[in-house]
């Protein structure tokens, strides 16, 4: 489930805003470098939270699911900086809704680091989606 609605987002980025390359974040986030003549999107799964069973004879919940999107560009105010594309990131993913889930929405957006003139900023985002037991069995 999370690597499905992450590849959904990833691919929701990559049609809107195809002069950046656009990824998942690397296994090895130490070792990335930014080739790419004008910068990179990279996501990945946060963490979750769930809710309480809204049934006492089978498990029915609500997983909060949170997303980030690393904005990794070569600027920071300029039409292609760190600053444009942050907000084209959050004006495309809020209200989207990838399978089963609701829609994403805004929580958070940080400064992460600059080194040498690569600026990262990252945009949080939540979306809700139901979890249930497999069990057949009702009590």
């Amino acid at each position: 489930m999370i690597k499905n609605i992450e590849d959904q987002i990833i691919q929701k980025i990559r049609e809107n805003i195809p002069e950046l390359h656009v990824e998942g974040f690397p296994e090895k986030p130490s070792e990335f470098r930014l080739t790419h003549p004008k910068g990179a999107i990279l996501v990945h799964y946060q963490g979750g939270n769930y809710s309480q069973s809204k049934s006492i004879g089978y498990i029915v919940q609500d997983k909060k699911m949170e997303f980030s999107v690393t904005v990794v560009t070569k600027n920071l105010r300029s039409h292609e900086g760190a600053y444009f594309y942050l907000d084209r990131v959050r004006e495309l993913l809020t209200g989207y809704k990838p399978d089963n889930c609701s829609k994403m929405q805004p929580s958070k957006e940080n400064f992460l680091i600059e080194t040498a003139g690569i600026w990262q900023y990252s945009i949080n985002f939540t979306l809700i989606t139901p979890v249930k037991d497999n069990y057949d069995e009702v009590i």
